[in-house]
């Protein structure tokens, strides 16, 4: 995905898809109702990444009068609070559909031979997936918690496909022990238990997207390691007395947003103060290409140079 996310996506999304109809078709045969809810949890998974690569789309959007700083966080709503919406109804419908037969009696599954098949092919298919996503997600753990680097983590692609990935693969197990202990049975039941422990999966899985939605929108401060380096960028300046702020906020994965306050030294001009504040923006981009947009706030010298200019003015 680190790569092409567009193709990545595009590759899991023509999965799911496969395996929903697979798991609907095999539904209506085995009359499973553990297969129907992991159909529902597959169409939700494809709606879901339909939803990233709309986000993506959106998001190279140039700006215009309505959003001065582009569209990037449309990668953000649709890749988070849209999803949340999908998750949350199948999660609503496959708990319905287990509840229905639990509270009904139903009987156990007709066809266990093309329940099996189904389930272990979403099986190798979850498995091959979660390898891939693992192979660009474990190398930016560096020793941090799963939960530290889900918070911290600024491109929702990666980290929500991991989680899809988990919980497909869960899905999957869950499936196939209902249908099992279906046949061992002979009763419903266990099927239909395992379609409601489905459903609180997925419903689970919005929670997760809706917190990550919640701390994207808001706005994810740059790295702690990114705002050293810009603060070592400005000790290197002559001129500057005193920095008040370094404010820097991702407007995307890969665009933060950077706002400086600083105080230069009154004896400073303004031809040395404008080349001071050129040096900064070059030093900052070379440094950091992803800091796309540099403010820079000048105070005291400002505030000198008023009032000199208000000393002139009553003195004329």
């Amino acid at each position: 995905m680190a790569a092409s996310p567009r193709t990545a996506i595009a590759a899991t999304l023509l999965g799911d898809l496969a395996m929903s109809l697979a798991k609907f078709i095999a539904a209506a045969l085995t009359g499973s109702p553990a297969l129907l809810a992991e159909a529902v949890h597959s169409i939700a998974s494809a709606g879901g990444q339909g939803l990233l690569l709309i986000g993506i789309r959106l998001s190279r959007a140039s700006p215009s009068d309505g959003a001065s700083f582009g569209l990037a966080r449309e990668r953000y709503f649709w890749g988070s609070t849209a999803v949340f919406a999908i998750f949350a109804v199948g999660g609503a419908f496959a708990v319905h559909a287990g509840l229905v037969v639990l509270l009904g009696g139903g009987a156990a599954c007709r066809s266990p031979a093309a329940a099996y098949g189904v389930l272990a092919i979403a099986g190798v298919f979850a498995v091959v997936s979660t390898h891939g996503t693992l192979r660009q997600y474990v190398p930016g753990l560096r020793g941090r918690s799963f939960r530290e680097v889900f918070l911290e983590s600024k491109d929702p692609t990666v980290v929500m496909t991991l989680v899809e990935d988990a919980t497909g693969f869960a899905g999957v197990v869950l499936a196939l022990f209902g249908v099992a202990l279906g046949q061992s049975t002979g009763s419903g039941a266990p099927e239909a238990a395992a379609a409601v422990l489905i459903g609180l999966l997925l419903a689970f899985r919005a929670t997760l997207t809706a917190l990550k939605a919640k701390r994207m929108l808001l706005g994810h401060a740059a790295s702690a390691a990114d705002q050293e380096k810009v603060r070592r960028i400005l000790a290197l300046q002559p001129g500057i007395e005193k920095v008040n702020d370094v404010t820097a906020v991702h407007l995307a994965p890969h665009d933060v947003l950077l706002g400086l306050s600083l105080d230069f030294r009154p004896d400073v001009g303004a031809e040395e103060v404008r080349r001071i504040v050129y040096s900064i923006e070059y030093r900052i981009r070379e440094a950091l290409p992803h800091m796309k947009r540099v403010y820079i706030e000048a105070g005291t010298v400002v505030k000198s140079w008023e009032r000199a200019a208000d000393r002139k003015t009553g003195s004329g």
